[in-house]
């Protein structure tokens, strides 16, 4: 049988100073599916030995009575390597309050209490708290700024709230932007782009020029030039917040929209370090916060699909400062999305893979093979050209050449060979074009060239059952890379017809061309089209589910058929709600793969489709409740 732990008062008593905190945490902690926490820490440490009797995470504020039964801890029960059971002849607390409140009891067990300075307990915890803030800076709190009150800095938190509830970034896309000047008629426009309709980060960006936006937009020059006196309002969870900000928000009971809409507004220096916004720079902030709900609100004018009226306003917001007149353009320019560097989906995935692993097998070497195979067990030559049959030989060694210089020699050695090469035009189109406009031009020479080797005849014979034939996939390639960069380029209904094209000459769709179709359609607002191309295909993934709910349910409401469809969508990928309803922010990097029902197919159907779902009135209140 265990010996009886004995009560404080029977335990024997040496000279010693004990020290006891109680704190709250500079650092946060998460854990995995919660929020990040600040905990309470209470430490106590016998001073004479620097030897920790007692430490003990908790979540709320320890009381007199918590901390009472964490003395009777330390005394009872001391923390391995401490000593044995014993009462000190002092207990030193650095809260004068605390040690008021645990006099009587520190009292009956014959132990004097004292308050004062705990500089060993203090040191302990900091070397703790950077422990677990890691390389994390801790930015000044917007109240050091010079000229910030109380009052302006909760004033401007009232005004993100309002703007987050608003939720702005529903009808704006990053690149659809105001110019804004406030007070009106006083310094230049600044260019305001909203951040959070692709659901991963959340706020308000601030360009000095419309140069500065559109440079950086494209993310054209050196980081830091694009990113310096960028302003910007980033939201997140508390953590987010300089803890002495965090604390003031508590405090004063500033308002905040949510456990994850923390308001921090910042001044970028380089993409390594942020400044905190001068007190006019908060003020123009707060101005814009409060002005461009009532700009989307009142003054957004639906134009083609996706795409607003220009208008010039101006309106009247109140600050911490009173009444203040905003001057606002929509849109602050007019991008140039011809001269647009080219962007694969590659720059999206986080694919975790080091400098030091080999390049990913192109696929399109296997072609190489698979020809020569066909050849050796007697097949006809499928490239009667022999021009052509010597260029796409050099393509299959492009396709297998890991080196990019290499891989460009072939294409214009290839093309020098016979002009009808469609997939030299296609490489060029990927890795050498320099902009949109020019990597189109690429694409269609690349289609044209494939029209070329085929020849209409073959068309006539072949359609319906492309991809199958070797000798057709270099032209489906151009054309599927061709689509793809004119809805980049704005030409949707362009892009449309090419992956119609696609799927008329391949009904089967190894390119997989249905998928970026069905979302070009709920773009161009053809949402019969859509619905049709649904029933077209039997597709159990998560994008023909899900997608074919929203349609049903934007077509009738809720009903047993909409709701039907619903539940089948929830048991095919249960986790896609928690990324449309905002329990889950996306990731800023999108899975490289994803499978049938697991979490990486969700964040890729969140990402595509999070706007629809958005701008569907009701329907992602719809999905939450079925989906609860």
């Amino acid at each position: 049988m265990p010996p009886k732990r004995r009560r404080p008062s029977e335990l024997p008593q040496t000279v010693e100073t004990w020290g006891l905190l109680a704190t709250r945490l500079r650092a946060w902690i998460a854990v995995a599916g919660q929020l990040a926490q600040r905990p309470f820490l209470v430490l106590a440490l016998d001073l004479d030995h620097d030897r920790i009797l007692y430490h003990n995470l908790l979540e709320q504020p320890p009381t007199s009575e918590d901390v009472e039964r964490a003395l009777a801890e330390a005394m009872t029960k001391p923390a391995r390597g401490s000593g044995k059971p014993r009462r000190p002849t002092t207990v030193r607390l650095a809260d004068p309050e605390l040690a008021q409140a645990l006099a009587p009891a520190l009292e009956r067990v014959g132990v004097a209490g004292e308050a004062g300075p705990l500089p060993e307990l203090e040191a302990a915890v900091r070397l703790l708290e950077e422990h677990l803030r890691g390389d994390q800076p801790e930015h000044p709190s917007l109240l050091s700024v010079p000229g910030a009150t109380p009052e302006m800095v909760g004033s401007l938190f009232a005004a993100a709230a309002g703007f987050y509830r608003a939720a702005p970034w529903v009808q704006l896309n990053n690149g659809q932007t105001f110019a804004l000047q406030a007070p009106a008629g006083s310094g230049p426009r600044w260019i305001a782009s909203v951040m959070g309709n692709g659901g991963m980060e959340y706020g308000l960006a601030v360009y000095q020029s419309w140069a500065a936006f559109e440079k950086a937009f494209a993310g054209v020059g050196d980081p830091r030039e694009l990113l310096s006196g960028q302003l910007a309002v980033w939201y997140g969870g508390p953590e987010i917040l300089p803890f002495d900000e965090f604390e003031a928000a508590e405090r004063y009971g500033w308002d905040v929209a949510g456990s994850q809409a923390y308001p921090m507004p910042v001044l970028m220096i380089t993409p390594e370090r942020l400044d905190r916004p001068s007190a006019g720079q908060l003020r123009w902030l707060e101005a814009a916060l409060r002005a461009i709900p009532q700009l989307v609100q009142g003054h957004l004018r639906p134009a083609a699909a996706g795409e607003y009226q220009p208008f010039e306003t101006t309106l009247s917001v109140t600050t911490a400062e009173g009444p203040v007149a905003v001057q606002a353009a929509y849109p602050g320019g007019q991008l140039s999305l011809e001269q647009q560097p080219v962007y694969s989906d590659d720059w999206e995935w986080d694919a975790d893979e080091s400098d030091d692993e080999p390049p990913a097998f192109d696929r399109r070497a296997m072609e190489g093979m698979l020809a020569q195979l066909g050849l050796d067990i007697g097949a006809e030559e499928a490239i009667t050209d022999p021009k052509l049959r010597k260029a796409q030989a050099l393509m299959y060694k492009a396709w297998e050449e890991a080196n990019p210089a290499k891989r460009l020699s072939y294409a214009h050695r290839a093309l020098a060979t016979s002009p009808d090469c469609a997939d030299a035009y296609l490489l060029l189109a990927e890795e050498e074009a320099d902009s949109r406009a020019r990597a189109a031009e690429l694409y269609q020479q690349g289609v044209a060239a494939g029209e070329r080797a085929l020849g209409p005849a073959f068309f006539q014979e072949n359609s319906g059952h492309f991809w199958g034939l070797l000798e057709t996939r270099p032209y489906m390639r151009a054309r599927e890379g061709l689509a793809q960069t004119l809805w980049s380029l704005g030409r949707r209904d362009e892009a449309a017809t090419h992956y119609r094209a696609l799927l008329a000459l391949n009904p089967d769709d190894n390119q997989g061309s249905r998928y970026a179709l069905l979302n070009l359609l709920l773009e161009l607002e053809r949402y019969a089209d859509a619905a049709a191309l649904l029933k077209q295909y039997k597709d159990n993934m998560a994008e023909w589910r899900y997608t074919g709910a929203l349609l049903a349910f934007r077509k009738s409401g809720r009903g047993p058929g909409s709701d039907r469809r619903l539940k089948a969508a929830l048991k095919q990928n249960p986790l896609v709600p928690a990324y449309l309803t905002g329990k889950k922010r996306l990731p800023g990097k999108l899975p490289p793969y994803y499978g049938y029902g697991d979490e990486a197919e969700a964040i890729h159907y969140a990402h595509r489709y999070l706007a629809h779902w958005r701008r569907t009135p009701g329907a992602v209140e719809w999905l939450a409740g079925l989906s609860s």
